[in-house]
């Protein structure tokens, strides 16, 4: 299973962060972060839904149940979708060979922690590699 971030949760991300996503000195951090987003086995949307989370290759994510509309976190209802740490699943792509089944849940932002970046944020020596 693949959490894929799609475009728009690319952008979100913003410059700053691209550009620490590219550069080669964060290719530790880069890999952890990829790591939150899949797993070993194939977990369906219904099955998160049904989750209190789940265990990546990174380590634990949180699962909700999404919800729509409220002002400040009250009042909201349940819409039937789900979030990983905060990020919704868009959509679900599932494919299946015969043998093995992949699922591609495409989200609408990273899913990996936010403590992540700090790597990343970190003053580097200058000329280091």
């Amino acid at each position: 299973t693949i959490f894929a971030p799609n475009e728009a949760a690319f952008k979100a991300l913003g410059d700053k962060r691209m550009e620490q996503i590219e550069d080669v000195r964060n290719e530790e951090m880069v890999e952890k972060i990829a790591a939150y987003h899949c797993i070993t086995e194939p977990v369906t949307a219904d099955q998160l839904f049904n989750s209190g989370g789940v265990v990546t290759l990174g380590g634990e994510v949180p699962a909700e149940r999404s919800v729509s509309g409220g002002f400040l976190g009250v009042g909201g209802r349940e819409d039937g979708g789900v979030t990983l740490n905060g990020s919704k699943v868009v959509n679900t792509f599932e494919f299946d060979d015969g043998d093995k089944t992949c699922i591609v849940h495409e989200m609408d932002g990273l899913i990996s922690p936010t403590i992540l970046w700090r790597y990343a944020d970190q003053l580097r020596i200058p000329g280091s590699t």
